[in-house]
């Protein structure tokens, strides 16, 4: 008889691992030689990518358990035998992925269905959008997605206090600007350094499963994104005042939500402090009635709740040093990836293809590109 679990990830193998310079093999010198690379680099591992600490903590979980609590599903558009580094590399880390799809170019989304996908993590735009479907303002009902997002640029926005962020539909818009500073090429930008300067001097537990989630167009629908673009923030605040007894529509993110905490319920009373749910988001204390309502009717408990009123979200992650971050928001994204594993979710009035309703933080990540990896 299968095995049921309580959680099921399927992520691509260019989210689990670094493949960035194979891709640029690939975008410049085409399949044939991407296809030599992997041969000659057979036996050298991959170095681990923005999803590999989620999964490599989650799996930890089951050897605290000692039973099957979590399944990992390795899924990639790559066939059989280029995909055997992708497997040499999961042996050389000692990930428990026992369970696989390689498509030789097919849509891996296909599959996430019978795999009984709970989280998709990819490094692909469009197979998040096909997951998530461009849908926006209506209760989600579909399979959570997220596209990871590697660090792209070494000229970044870093603030250099918490100032409101520009056109929130939570906050009265100030004059605050934000400062952009250049990093030197020398300096070491990856996930892993930044986490490991970080938890040297952090409290936070060892073997704790961090993760973070943005409200609306995350664990939310993106209702409130669609009200204020449609009424503003006085309308926006109205709709929130007369709607406060009424649950927000359920965002992608929920059904994973839910899931950790029946993850959570299972590693039992001794061991539950190992997973650790955090929300982060711009509304502040006029839009939170509705939240906590939302949450109480879902009966799901997040560990912690912080309502920032527009300020910039990265200081407050660097503080939790997640496993994982998800916001729908690029702009977000571009801040917070630099210091811990972040993710977009690509839903909403805001993530619309060709959608000129796009919030602005800064000029400057105007010049962050987006790789995509093949």
């Amino acid at each position: 008889m299968a095995p049921t679990f309580e959680l099921v990830v399927c992520i691509t193998s260019s989210a689990l691992f670094d493949c960035t310079e194979s891709g640029e093999i690939w975008n410049r010198d085409g399949p044939e030689a991407y296809e030599e690379y992997h041969r000659a680099n057979l036996m050298v591992p991959l170095e681990p990518g923005v999803g590999f600490p989620l999964v490599r903590s989650l799996l930890v979980l089951n050897e605290v358990a000692k039973k099957q609590l979590v399944e990992v599903v390795l899924v990639s558009r790559k066939d059989g035998y280029s995909g055997e580094r992708v497997r040499q590399s999961i042996y050389h880390y000692n990930l428990s992925i026992t369970r696989m799809s390689f498509t030789g170019g097919t849509d891996v989304t296909k599959y996430l269905s019978a795999w009984k996908c709970d989280l998709f993590l990819t490094a692909d735009e469009n197979q998040v959008r096909t997951v998530l479907c461009d849908t926006c303002c209506e209760t989600f009902t579909g399979i959570a997605a997220a596209l990871v997002c590697n660090i792209v640029s070494t000229t970044l926005p870093i603030p250099s206090n918490l100032t409101p962020i520009l056109e929130s539909p939570y906050v009265q818009q100030s004059n605050s600007n934000t400062d952009v500073v250049e990093l030197s090429p020398a300096v070491n930008t990856s996930t892993d350094s930044v986490s490991s300067a970080l938890l040297a001097s952090l409290s936070w537990p060892e073997g704790q499963v961090r993760i973070a989630f943005d409200g609306d167009g995350v664990l939310f629908s993106d209702q409130a994104e669609c009200v204020f673009k449609t009424d503003g923030l006085e309308g926006f605040f109205e709709f929130e005042r007369q709607h406060g007894h009424i649950a927000l529509p359920k965002g992608p993110m929920q059904s994973f939500a839910l899931k950790l905490q029946k993850l959570r319920q299972s590693l039992g009373d001794d061991q539950n402090w190992r997973v650790r749910t955090f929300l982060v988001t711009a509304r502040n204390d006029v839009a939170n009635i509705r939240v906590f309502h939302t949450l109480n009717e879902w009966g799901l408990k997040i560990d912690e709740i912080h309502f920032l009123g527009g300020l910039d979200k990265t200081p407050f992650l660097q503080s939790i040093n997640p496993a994982i971050f998800f916001d729908d928001s690029r702009e977000t994204i571009d801040r917070a990836k630099i210091y811990v594993p972040s993710a977009q979710v690509i839903y909403g009035i805001n993530n619309r293809r060709n959608s000129i309703l796009r919030r602005s933080i800064s000029t400057e990540t105007k010049h962050l590109e987006q790789i995509n990896f093949k």
